[in-house]
């Protein structure tokens, strides 16, 4: 089978089974080993492990677990509601301040944990209620805690910087020292 064709193939499927609900991760996995296979032979199981090998010997690497357990702490904890209560309290007097308070907090635990989707949930789950009593709009609510779990991930240290390093051959202290 041609190359092009493989590929035609490889993304109407992966589409399909995206849209039929299947989760992305094991459509990922089962298509690029099934059209890997079809297309390469035997030699593609090989080539996988020894791809997973490269990225468990890179160093770099074993931050992400602990950007991860720094963000669970400061959730069980309590401190990031703390945090939210604080700067609620100290910008009261500017309009607006509730936004201005879940933004930096949602930034602040989103630099803290390095990922998007931790931050968003755990201040959506603290500020939505609060917004939503407060008479905010809740479109608006819902931009600024998105808005603020992607600024986090920009600011170092970062688990994006960390991760991206080593796959563009680029030291992650000069990545961060960028940021």
């Amino acid at each position: 089978m041609s190359p092009e064709i493989l590929g035609i193939l490889l993304l109407a499927v992966l589409l399909t089974s995206i849209f039929l609900g299947f989760p992305i991760s094991f459509t990922l996995i089962i298509c690029a080993l099934v059209f890997g296979y079809i297309g390469f032979g035997d030699v593609v199981f090989s080539l996988m492990v020894m791809q997973t090998m490269g990225f468990m010997k890179e160093e770099t690497l074993a931050a992400v677990p602990l950007f991860i357990f720094m963000g669970y702490v400061l959730e069980r904890t309590g401190l990031m509601e703390r945090l939210f209560r604080g700067f609620q309290m100290v910008m009261g007097p500017v309009r607006g301040s509730l936004y201005l308070a879940v933004l930096v907090v949602a930034t602040i635990f989103a630099m803290a944990t390095g990922i998007i989707g931790a931050p968003v949930a755990v201040i959506g789950l603290m500020a939505t209620p609060i917004m939503i009593r407060s008479k905010y709009d809740v479109r608006l609510s819902a931009g600024v805690i998105t808005a603020g779990g992607c600024l986090g991930i920009l600011i170092p240290p970062s688990v994006m910087l960390v991760v991206m390093g080593p796959i563009a051959n680029v030291s992650v202290v000069k990545l961060m020292a960028a940021a």
